[in-house]
């Protein structure tokens, strides 16, 4: 069945840019899961499982690369898939995604994705769509990190977390402390405390305790 709740992954994210019948398809092949804070959805290096759309609340990811300590490295909101890359290719969980606040999402197993590829061969084209999505976020965060202007790494970082919205002139909510923006960011509180700042006098972000409120193509627009 398609859940009523799952109307926001017709307006936004990967699933809205997809074809009408795909979009029904995979709506129809998914079930329901619910999670509270700090529970996993999977963890780094679990066996390969599905691929999850997120529909209410906001999740951590953790990376672990390498010798490399585990870190923050973006915040998926309502609209934004992750989770295809391990089930297309049989691996390993290369990240953990884990509930920030409680979180409703979509899960579509990897079984169901072999049915939808069977079905219709193009559609390993369009999980292929996704896998680039996420590709684009990871070199727009190695961009970021390898910038000297702390201010634009800081409007860069707020521009990557918008997701599935980063085109929209409407307000969004995230629901971050500054701390968490600085680890996004790869600086110190000391040095983004001010920045942000400068940023809600010029009208471009507003802070509220563990919130931040922005226009995405606003923020895009300041980094021209």
């Amino acid at each position: 069945m398609v859940y009523p709740s799952s109307v926001v992954m017709r307006r936004t994210g990967w699933l809205s840019r997809q074809p009408a019948w795909f979009r029904d398809r995979v709506l129809d092949l998914c079930e329901t899961r619910t999670y509270q804070v700090g529970e996993k959805l999977y963890g780094l290096d679990d066996r390969t499982g599905g691929m999850f759309g997120i529909v209410e609340g906001f999740v951590d990811v953790i990376l672990g690369v390498g010798p490399f300590p585990p870190f923050l490295a973006f915040v998926g909101r309502p609209g934004w898939w992750v989770g295809e890359a391990a089930a297309m290719t049989n691996t390993n969980r290369r990240s953990e995604v884990h509930a920030r606040t409680p979180a409703q999402a979509l899960y579509l197993s990897a079984e169901r994705m072999v049915t939808l590829t069977t079905d219709d061969p193009e559609a390993w084209r369009r999980f292929a769509q996704l896998s680039v999505d996420h590709m684009d976020n990871a070199l727009l965060l190695a961009a970021t990190l390898n910038h000297a202007n702390l201010r634009e790494r800081v409007l860069a970082t707020l521009w990557r977390l918008s997701g599935p919205e980063s085109q929209s002139d409407e307000m969004i909510e995230l629901p971050c402390m500054q701390t968490e923006i600085a680890e996004l960011a790869g600086l110190s509180r000391n040095s983004v405390g001010p920045i942000m700042r400068r940023l809600v006098d010029e009208g471009l972000i507003e802070m509220q305790r563990r919130r931040l409120r922005y226009r995405p193509m606003m923020v895009r627009k300041a980094l021209e």
